[in-house]
């Protein structure tokens, strides 16, 4: 399995990233983390880059993170494109993003639920139906027990025995492993990912915060994945774990950049000796059309009404800009106006 589908899982799932956080809170921080290095110029000299670039340049909107939206009559809205990252390089938006955001009226992110721990905490109570495996199913009746070695030991480290987790699924565990040690030790010093940190400062200057989605529907989409294909995606991450630091760094790389749809070729052409692409790209394929390509036309029908106030500043996940479903192509169907801002 390549890293193709950890690339969907690190742009735009909110969710996804701050259900990594509360396992990470019970551990120690490394003393010193070591960031990773980016991939980018090895995949330059093997020619690979190249490759990964004429890919993403079919890719409508691929390249830019701020868009200006408007119609004739409301004022300018911006969008733009998060990575749902502590880093302190992603946690500096560039200066014509800056520039538009404190010019706000107001802010949209992709759902407020996450700003208040007891709605989070009665999402994940109230559907246990979406975190857990169907009565008479663990973990060891579907994960092969190579896996299940491997799975154990990483588990532990996030504090979470094995024996403890029996009954989760499998894409839920897959969230606890997506958390490079950099990232850890951020978050349990109270670092918060760019989506938050955004939120907070529109709360600190008095400027309404709107949300997009509901936890329980981000967590519909990501509990629709077949079980076969989440014990897939497990071993995938756990193949992945020890490269998270350079995953992240690569992908990172290119986000500032703004090569957002470089982003995914890039980390698959990353795939060791032996990946099975074509179920890889089955992987993919569903992952995207439940938590990529639906959510974007949630999301762009619910964005609408609030656009038509104008001045917002509405920041979402990077990879649901670009592409024929993304929000960029999506509004301007809907008669928007869509250019580049940055």
């Amino acid at each position: 399995m390549s890293p193709r589908f950890l690339s969907r899982l690190l742009a735009p799932g909110l969710l996804v990233a701050l259900l990594g956080a509360p396992a990470f809170a019970q551990t120690p921080a490394p003393a010193a983390c070591q960031p990773g290095t980016s991939a980018l110029p090895a995949l330059e000299r093997s020619g690979k880059l190249a490759e990964a670039e004429a890919e993403a340049a079919k890719v409508p909107n691929g390249e830019g993170k701020l868009f200006r939206v408007e119609r004739a009559g409301v004022a300018p809205s911006f969008l733009f494109g998060t990575m749902h990252l502590t880093d302190p390089r992603v946690l500096t938006l560039p200066p014509p993003a800056e520039a538009a955001f404190q010019a706000a009226s107001g802010l949209v992110i992709e759902t407020t639920d996450v700003l208040d721990p007891t709605i989070m905490a009665t999402a994940l109570l109230s559907r246990p139906d979406l975190t857990t495996l169907p009565a008479g199913q663990t973990l060891e009746t579907l994960v092969p027990p190579d896996e299940m070695k491997q799975l154990a030991p990483q588990l532990e480290k996030r504090a979470m025995p094995l024996a403890a987790v029996q009954t989760l699924q499998p894409w839920f565990l897959a969230t606890q492993l997506l958390v490079a040690p950099c990232e850890a030790a951020r978050m349990k010093e109270g670092a918060k990912v760019l989506d938050l940190a955004l939120a907070q400062d529109a709360k600190d200057s008095g400027k309404p915060v709107e949300g997009l989605e509901k936890a329980t529907e981000q967590l519909e989409a990501l509990a629709s994945m077949p079980l076969d294909l989440q014990v897939d995606n497990l071993a995938a991450t756990l193949d992945l774990v020890d490269e998270l630091p350079d995953l992240f760094e690569t992908m990172t790389d290119l986000y500032l950049s703004g090569r957002i749809a470089l982003i995914e070729p890039a980390t698959s052409a990353l795939a060791p000796a032996g990946t099975d692409e074509a179920r890889s790209i089955e992987v993919t394929q569903r992952f995207d059309e439940a938590v990529v390509d639906r959510r974007n036309a949630v999301m762009s029908e619910r964005l609408q009404p609030l656009l038509t106030k104008g001045g917002l500043f509405v920041a979402v996940g990077a990879l649901h800009l670009p592409g024929d479903t993304g929000l960029v192509e999506s509004l301007r169907r809907a008669g928007w106006t869509v250019t580049r801002a940055d």
